[in-house]
């Protein structure tokens, strides 16, 4: 199928519309154009009278001088020195400098007051930590304090009911007193041993010592503490007795110690080891017992 030629009817649309055009202004522009009046041309002159064949030379008319307007001239503008460019960039640049330096100033500002709010933060933390650890001091010395009441009421309580036990083992039923001196009481110290036989002396006996072994006794004597220090309490040896009798292990426990120099237990331990017992093979493979030091100043 063959296109149709656009070109073609595009030349002839044009040349029909520019005829048209053509047209119109010819019929328009000639009823247009105004009629000259019919007549004869008439010589120019300046008098209805005049003599000669030459057309005299024309001058021209005088007119009167138009009348000059002064004019006032403006006051001079202040002359505005031009912006250089150069200026300008330089304001504009020291402006930015300025806005930043100003920035910095601040950030400087809000760090040094952060840095400051911490360290009275840190100084509120040290200070509760050490008020705290002055009151845990305070109540850990109010405790040990209590606790020391309590073991020496304990100590007095066992040190009485000893007392009340030897009545109860000793008595034949109505005797409320023992001893071998007149008068009535049970002869001895809250801090001997009920099963001892000394009546006067310090402490557990007139040696200034005791053993408590039950179904066991002394071989010869307690050995003697050695020891040149002027000091004075009860130390209190826990000891281990084999079937021969020989102390095979002696420590010093607290219950019934009252003083806590190093010096008065370790010469205690040393001499409550050299102590012998009676031999029983009937007694248990290990006995525990004690023996009583009492320490006194010359």
């Amino acid at each position: 199928m063959m296109q149709p030629d656009y070109r073609k009817y595009g030349a002839i649309g044009t040349i029909l519309f520019h005829g048209v055009i053509l047209l119109l202004l010819i019929v328009w522009g000639m009823t247009s154009i105004p009629q000259e009046e019919e007549g004869l041309l008439v010589n120019f002159g300046d008098s209805p009278a005049g003599q000669g064949l030459e057309e005299p030379q024309q001058s021209e008319p005088q007119t009167a001088p138009e009348p000059i307007e002064e004019v006032t001239p403006p006051p001079p503008a202040r002359a505005t020195p031009p912006t250089s460019p150069t200026v300008k960039e330089s304001v504009n640049t020291q402006d930015f400098e300025e806005a930043a330096a100003l920035r910095e100033e601040k950030k400087k500002k809000a760090e040094k007051e952060r840095q400051e709010k911490e360290r009275l933060k840190q100084e509120a933390i040290e200070a509760q930590r050490i008020k705290d650890a002055e009151a845990k001091k305070i109540a850990e010395a109010k405790e040990a304090e209590r606790k020391k009441q309590a073991e020496l009421a304990r100590q007095a309580a066992e040190a009485k009911n000893r007392v009340n036990n030897a009545f109860a083992g000793k008595g034949t039923g109505s005797s409320t007193s023992e001893g071998v001196t007149s008068g009535s009481g049970n002869q001895g110290s809250l801090t001997g041993d009920p099963n001892s036989q000394n009546r006067t002396g310090t402490g557990s006996g007139s040696k200034g010592s005791g053993f408590s072994l039950a179904g066991r006794s002394l071989v010869g004597t307690l050995p003697k503490p050695s020891y040149t220090i002027q000091e004075e309490g009860i130390v209190v040896i826990e000891i281990s007795v084999d079937r021969n009798g020989l102390v095979t292990n002696a420590t010093p426990i607290l219950r019934g110690t009252t003083t806590q120099n190093s010096t008065l237990w370790r010469v205690a331990t040393e001499a409550a080891r050299k102590a012998k017992f009676n031999a029983d093979p009937n007694a248990a493979t290990v006995q525990k017992g004690t023996i009583t030091y009492h320490f006194v100043l010359d």
